[in-house]
């Protein structure tokens, strides 16, 4: 993943692909080197870390790692694209201003299932360690949907009416809640129900299946046939 987006050219799906990468090559170039020399050394220290550490603690590490990579990467392709702005003369007329979704509510959202996990993992109502590695998942997600709410970030096509990153921010929410409800189910104590653990299963099963849902369905609306 990583030698294909250093040597990315810009073929279709392929590179550190968002808004600043899409209308300038000089971005594309800079953002798919600075991530895919990230992504080529977090698969090195994931190599080396595997003989040492447990899969779930790889999880937290490979999280970790792609919560530098996207944000770094999205600065450079943020300054390389201003950089190219400024080398370049005004136009005539301003073009049209793009709002930025409203995605506060689903901010709110997910904060208040993280506020809900962390405090699981405060009052030691968690029984396993390993488990509270979903609430790194929850950061994350929280971080994404926070991006999403740039609108350079998914302006991926000429006419931008921001229906993905709503669809996006919904679906991350609806992610959430459900790692919400999985750690609050793992905080009680003694033997569960098979029924309740199945119907758990069920539940978690509709949710990412929702979400999928949600995120393909915007992308459908946003013009990505």
């Amino acid at each position: 993943m990583g030698v294909l987006t250093f040597t990315s050219k810009g073929e279709p799906g392929i590179g550190f692909r968002i808004g600043y990468t899409y209308i300038s090559e000089r971005a594309r170039r800079r953002a798919n080197r600075v991530s895919g020399a990230g992504i080529m050394l977090t698969g090195v220290l994931l190599i080396l870390l595997s003989f040492f550490l447990p899969m779930p603690w790889l999880m937290a590490v490979l999280l970790s790692c792609f919560g530098v990579i996207i944000p770094v990467t999205y600065l450079v392709a943020k300054r390389e694209y201003e950089l190219e702005e400024l080398s370049e003369e005004a136009p005539e007329k301003p073009e049209r201003r793009i709002r930025p979704p409203r995605v506060g509510k689903y901010l709110a959202l997910q904060t208040v299932f993280v506020g809900l996990s962390l405090v699981l993992l405060i009052n030691g109502k968690l029984p396993d360690r390993e488990i509270s590695i979903l609430i790194f998942v929850q950061l994350f997600i929280l971080g994404l949907t926070l991006l999403a709410s740039r609108p350079i970030v998914f302006q991926l096509a000429p006419k931008f009416r921001g229906k993905m990153a709503l669809g996006f921010a919904k679906a991350m929410a609806v992610v959430s809640g459900m790692i919400s409800l999985l750690l609050a189910v793992s905080a009680l104590k003694g033997n569960t129900n098979p029924l309740f653990v199945v119907l758990l299963l069920l539940i978690s099963l509709g949710a990412v299946f929702y979400a999928a849902f949600v995120a393909l369905t915007s992308a459908y609306e946003e013009g990505y046939y």
